[in-house]
């Protein structure tokens, strides 16, 4: 799977913090009915609430609500609107007895590894690599990304329905002409005078565009002097006007200086790809059909979960903890002990809190 179509399904996940691609398994099983748990009486809401998960000092207990509150005041509010839209496709999902199996999920979180580049990722790599740019842990991933994208995807299976013509196009896409381009891009923010300086030099000259790729701002582009993957039609971005001028081109000839959401860019057409030939459809007809498939999920995925969202009409109480306060009073005593030099107890030379050691006791401060 081109890494640029694992791209387009980690847009869909959005929705809620982020995801990856849908496994064949999990899109063929239909869901099934559960048999549902009793809800739990009041009073066993009230002891679960109260139930120690640490003691100290003997018997001293700090129960599951002092870890909600603490870790509520500590960033539980920014996570309060990923808990809402859970509960809303998790509720959805129960009202229509579909479940995911932890199977699917690990067969969904597989196929997405395999996805990310042509070899693979090891799931080693991914956890250590990739999950600290999201900020989440292999156990967020899975219960925040994958399996609300399961649920979702089972809820519209149903609605999805592929053409002939969009498995054309998944066939043009990896089969068709392709143009080799050569590119220059500046950022959002540069001088567009200055840019049209640069490219009087560099349209008649080959030399000084290859010069002026290998200095551009973006790391990836200079090094590869601005030579990019060929653009095939149907393309994943979302300016389609590169498409559109690679095709106009002829071989040789430099585009006009184009404005993109990524800033300005300027193309040079070096070659055409001819259309494959010989191509066995038949044999590859089934793959195409789950590309086109796995592309209309990636679109009704939003789409369906705010129709959701909005029937839920969530209403959010918390705002996170009260920030602090400096009246009058405090900021002249403040004042005062600066002017006469004081410094408060504890100000120079503070001590972290100790975490717990193995065994979970945590020894006093100023302790080794």
């Amino acid at each position: 799977m081109p890494v640029r179509k694992l791209t387009r399904r980690l847009a869909t996940a959005a929705v809620l913090a982020g995801g990856l691609g849908v496994t064949a398994a999990a899109l063929a099983q239909q869901p099934t009915a559960q048999p549902q748990p009793p809800a739990p009486t009041p009073a066993a809401v009230a002891e679960d609430y109260t139930r120690p998960v640490a003691h100290v000092n003997g018997n001293v207990p700090i129960s599951r609500r002092d870890l909600g509150e603490f870790l509520m005041a500590r960033g539980g509010a920014d996570k309060l609107d990923l808990l809402v839209n859970k509960m809303i496709i998790e509720n959805e999902a129960k009202r229509l007895a579909i479940t995911v199996t932890e199977t699917e999920m690990e067969a969904a979180f597989l196929s997405d590894l395999e996805g990310l580049s042509e070899g693979g990722v090891k799931k080693g790599d991914f956890v250590k690599i990739v999950l600290p740019k999201y900020g989440k842990t292999l156990y967020e991933w899975m219960e925040d990304v994958i399996r609300p994208r399961l649920l979702l995807t089972k809820m519209i299976a149903g609605t999805i329905k592929v053409t002939d013509a969009e498995v054309q196009i998944q066939f043009e896409r990896e089969y068709g002409e392709k143009r080799e381009v050569q590119i220059i891009m500046w950022p959002g923010g540069d001088d567009l005078k200055s840019i049209t300086a640069v490219y009087e030099k560099i349209r008649g000259n080959q030399a000084e565009f290859d010069s002026a790729a290998r200095q551009m701002a973006n790391p990836s582009l200079a090094a590869s002097a601005g030579r990019i993957k060929p653009i095939c039609r149907h393309t994943y971005a979302e300016d389609h006007i590169i498409e559109k001028v690679a095709f106009e081109l002829k071989v040789g000839e430099v585009s006009h200086i184009l404005q993109t959401k990524q800033g300005h860019v300027v193309m040079k057409l070096l070659g055409v790809i001819p259309p494959a030939d010989k191509i066995d459809r038949a044999a590859i007809k089934a793959r195409l059909e789950k590309q086109a498939y796995d592309e209309k999920v990636s679109v009704a995925i939003p789409a369906h979960f705010k129709k959701l969202h909005d029937a839920a009409a969530p209403q959010v109480h918390y705002t996170g903890p009260s920030q602090w306060k400096w009246n009058g009073e405090t900021k002249e005593a403040v004042n005062d002990m600066l002017k006469n030099h004081v410094t408060p107890a504890g100000a120079t030379a503070p001590t972290p809190m100790p975490s717990a050691p193995a065994g979970g006791k945590v020894p006093p401060p100023g302790t080794k």
